[in-house]
C-alpha cells in the first residue's frame, strides 16, 4: 500500500491514486474519441496486432528498431492526436516522450519548409 499521489489525500491505495482521485484523474483526460482513439484507430491497431501475431516485423515510426509484441503501441502524432503515425515502443518511445513537438518526417519537413519561407 501506498499513498495516494493527489496532493493532500493521505489515503493509502494498491494503485497509485485512491479511488476518488483515480475517477476525478480518468474525467479530466477527456473520453476515449477525445483522446484520440476513434474507430480508424482501433481498426488499425489491429491490424498491427494481426500482423504481429503472424510474425511479421515492425519498426518503430519514432526510433526505427523492431517493435516486440509485449512493448507495441500504436503512435499518435504528438501535436495532433487526430493523426496516427504508425507503431511504436510503449514505454521507451510511447510513454517516455517528452512531448517536444514530433519527430514525424512530414512535420520535420514542413518545418523546414517554412523556415526557407
Amino acid at each position: 500500500m501506498r499513498v495516494c499521489l493527489t496532493s493532500g489525500c493521505g489515503e493509502l491505495t494498491p494503485k497509485t491514486r485512491c479511488p476518488e482521485h483515480a475517477r476525478a484523474k480518468s474525467r479530466d483526460a477527456g473520453t476515449k474519441q477525445q483522446r484520440g482513439y476513434d474507430a480508424e484507430y482501433d481498426r488499425l491497431r489491429r491490424a498491427d496486432i494481426a500482423r504481429l501475431g503472424r510474425g511479421e516485423v515492425l519498426t518503430c515510426w519514432r526510433c526505427g528498431t523492431v517493435v516486440y509484441p509485449h512493448d507495441y503501441s500504436l503512435g499518435h502524432c504528438d501535436d495532433d492526436r487526430t493523426i496516427i503515425h504508425g507503431p511504436e515502443h510503449l514505454r521507451k518511445c510511447n510513454l517516455a516522450n517528452t512531448r517536444g513537438g514530433c519527430p514525424h518526417p512530414d512535420h520535420v519537413a514542413q518545418a523546414g519548409q517554412a523556415d526557407r519561407s
